[in-house]
């Protein structure tokens, strides 16, 4: 073949080359391809950008890694409609060859065009200069942890929260969500929960049986207790649930109202036996008084 190669002009021999540089690349960019599976996970995003709906659904693999992503709007009419869907192809090819993530969200964010304003639907991302600085931005806080691309942070979501603090997140080495987390536990839950939809916030607590077994190991210190606890727990008896001191209550005040009685517990004896007495209540057992005589 090399020989057949070399008694062929420069002008024949030059197409033939390159030919084959091509086919080489193909087929070691083919082989670097990562395919996804037939059935994959992700999650879907609704929101409002400047008034116009935009459907974001990605595609995970099984360690929960970003994949392939698709965009569908309705108002921008079809031309506009087709570029965005072979743009997410584009992006989701480029994703599955190995492109980081963080390179198409430094590329895209705070790109300028309409539609663009307001956001609605989305818990994070309360303003947007553009659809894909919207999409880029969602991607980059729920699959690498970008907050500092939010407008609204975690924090801020709770209930309970009461503002910024000092080292509010700075817990000691060995004591993050994830670092005690079972291997094998942890891989079972990536493969059936996105990681997106959670926006990375996913913990695996590990425990069950054989807890008192590996209680004396050092990594093992959250069990130990835990078993401690329970142990601790059934020498002492368990309080009354709330509910049900709060159902006896109000049975014993219709079993009253039934006999005759006001209803009320008298503060001397506590009995559910008080009559009124002129603008006062008068106990039947112990004969104590609200404050009347």
């Amino acid at each position: 073949a090399i020989a057949d190669l070399m008694d062929k002009s420069p002008s024949e021999r030059i197409p033939l080359v390159a030919e084959r540089i091509v086919e080489r690349i193909v087929e070691r960019a083919t082989a670097d391809r990562k395919r996804l599976p037939q059935r994959r996970k992700g999650y879907t995003q609704k929101a409002i950008v400047g008034g116009h709906k935009v459907y974001l659904r990605t595609g995970e693999y099984e360690d929960g890694s970003l994949a392939e992503i698709f965009i569908d709007m309705h108002k921008e009419g079809s031309a506009f409609r087709s570029l965005m869907n072979n743009f997410a192809i584009a992006i989701s090819i480029g994703l599955q060859y190995g492109v980081p993530l963080e390179e198409f969200v430094e590329a895209f964010t705070f790109t300028r065009f309409e539609p663009s304003g307001i956001v609605a639907g989305n818990d994070t991302i309360k303003m947007a200069t553009s659809l894909l600085d919207y999409i880029f931005r969602e991607l980059a806080i729920s699959y690498l942890g970008r907050n500092d691309l939010a407008h609204v942070q975690p924090a801020d979501l709770t209930p309970d929260t009461l503002g910024k603090g000092v080292g509010e997140s700075n817990l000691p080495d060995g004591a993050r969500a994830g670092t005690n987390i079972d291997a094998g536990i942890a891989a079972v839950a990536q493969r059936a929960v996105s990681p997106g939809f959670v926006r990375s916030k996913l913990t695996v607590l590990q425990g069950g049986v054989g807890a008192s077994a590996r209680a004396g190991s050092a990594g093992n210190t959250a069990l130990a207790l835990s078993a401690a606890l329970e142990a601790t727990t059934a020498l002492t008896p368990a309080p009354m649930p709330m509910a049900a001191t709060a159902d006896a209550r109000i049975e014993q005040i219709r079993t009253a109202r039934i006999k005759g009685y006001e209803g009320d517990s008298c503060g001397e004896c506590g009995n559910f036996t008080l009559v009124r007495n002129g603008t006062c209540l008068k106990c039947d057992t112990c004969g104590a008084t609200s404050g009347c005589s």
